[in-house]
């Protein structure tokens, strides 16, 4: 059995200078990965900041999903006996995505080669999302078999949302149950080496987000991705202050704001700012009045950007829709996706599971506790059955969205305005003639 420490309890207590801890993040097994990408373990590049500053031990880390210069991560189909994955009769095709867990045993056998004694003794294992546990029970497994010797530490998500899952599924020696606060802890991308990822995630920290574009850009990584909740928090104050830190800095230098940007809380000052070529890329959160979208906001948010002189179809910019919550209606959605798209010129589908604990989870409790934690993914629609719709159904939103974004890119789409466009979106899935074959587009990319 694991023992629960606390993240404070574990750097001080359970590291010291005269540990080696190998950092890892571990592959994802899932069926569709829309922000492949724009995974970057900040938790473990930030703990190797503190671990390196702060106790004193070598550090390294192995990055399974650390994209190349292209911003490509490797990917594969699953062994044949688990190539696809059932959930109510609904065949999912399953892969992996990022390096194999074999390629830690590699790593081993380099070090053994070059020099035994720089063996690790602690290898801290993290994961995004505690429904990809297995990927993270198979690289315990992998660590336990390659250094027997080795103690295996959990971090992140799942061990804290789910401790005990973790210690029944996991062969770690450690269950981090608490979130580390090392939100002053500037961490840069040394511990890549010399192949750097072509981006570096930042959050909205005053004393560390200008520290950390600084050090990328020194590197020659020129993209920002910003993991924030409410990126407009203090009027978007945080948010100006490192563009006008690192504006000049270098020319190809562009910030992707892929979550956080709640439209309600959007202002002229900020779609001024974000309206600059700095910024690649702007994901507004749904801003949900609970049975309908506020078409207020996002009327506002348009005439903001437009003042600011965005055009209509900058596809920058783009809108999210929640999909796969308890109580969807899959009329609604479908009026949901007009309207974000109307307001924002391109829209992205997101796709809901909830949180462990969480009141969703705790409202829902009998239905998820009967699933299978994998099947928590919001890609399998765990609430799909509560609601009425049909996976395929939801399925169906995604080609859509595919196609509208498609052709609004195109400019070869006349937008539909309110209840028209929702009645003949309506009369289309009644007859069931938009249904298309599988699409080749990805939502997002």
């Amino acid at each position: 059995m694991a023992r629960t420490v606390t993240a404070k309890k574990l750097l001080t207590k359970h590291v010291a200078r005269a540990d080696r801890v190998l950092l890892v993040n571990p592959p994802v097994e899932e069926t569709r990965y829309s922000w492949l990408r724009w995974n970057q373990p900040l938790d473990l590049l930030t703990l190797g900041a503190y671990l390196k500053d702060k106790v004193g031990c070598s550090v390294e880390l192995f990055d399974c999903m650390k994209p190349n210069k292209d911003g490509d991560v490797p990917e594969e189909w699953l062994p044949r006996d688990r190539r696809y994955y059932t959930v109510q009769g609904e065949r999912y095709p399953m892969r992996r995505y990022g390096l194999s867990c074999n390629g830690l045993v590699d790593l081993v056998h380099q070090w053994k080669a070059r020099n035994p004694g720089s063996l690790p003794t602690q290898v801290w294992i993290t994961s995004l999302c505690s429904y990809w546990y297995e990927t993270v029970a198979e690289m315990c497994r992998v660590v336990r078999q390659a250094l027997p010797d080795t103690q295996i530490v959990l971090i992140g998500q799942y061990p804290r949302l789910m401790p005990d899952h973790a210690d029944t599924a996991c062969a770690a020696d450690y269950l981090v149950t608490s979130a580390h606060d090392l939100t002053g802890t500037p961490h840069t991308l040394e511990l890549y080496g010399k192949d750097k990822p072509p981006f570096v995630a930042v959050q909205l920290h005053k004393k560390t987000a200008a520290v950390a574009v600084k050090a990328a850009v020194a590197d020659g990584v020129y993209n920002v991705t910003l993991y924030e909740d409410d990126i407009c928090r203090d009027g978007g104050g945080l948010l100006t202050e490192l563009v006008s830190e690192t504006r000049d800095l270098h020319k190809h230098l562009r910030y992707h704001l892929i979550c956080g940007m709640d439209p309600a809380k959007f202002t002229p000052a900020l779609a001024k700012l974000i309206a600059e070529k700095t910024f690649a890329a702007v994901h507004f959160e749904e801003a949900d009045r609970g049975d309908q979208v506020d078409m207020e906001v996002y009327k506002r948010v348009r005439g903001y950007l437009t003042d600011a002189g965005v055009k209509h179809n900058d596809d920058r910019f783009s809108g999210f829709v929640w999909i796969g919550r308890p109580g969807d209606q899959l009329e609604q959605l479908v009026l949901r996706t007009f309207q974000v798209l109307e307001s924002l010129g391109t829209l992205i589908l997101k796709p809901y599971t909830p949180t462990p604990g969480s009141p969703d989870h705790m409202a829902n409790k009998k239905l998820l506790d009967s699933l299978s934690h994998r099947e928590w993914s919001p890609h399998f629609f765990p609430f799909a059955e509560l609601n009425g719709i049909t996976r395929q159904e939801y399925h169906d939103l995604y080609r859509m969205a595919a196609f509208l974004n498609e052709k609004v890119r195109a400019q070869a789409f006349n937008f539909l305005s309110g209840t028209l466009g929702a009645k003949l979106l309506r009369e289309s899935l009644r007859k069931e003639v938009w249904k298309l074959e599988p699409s080749p587009f990805r939502v997002i990319d």
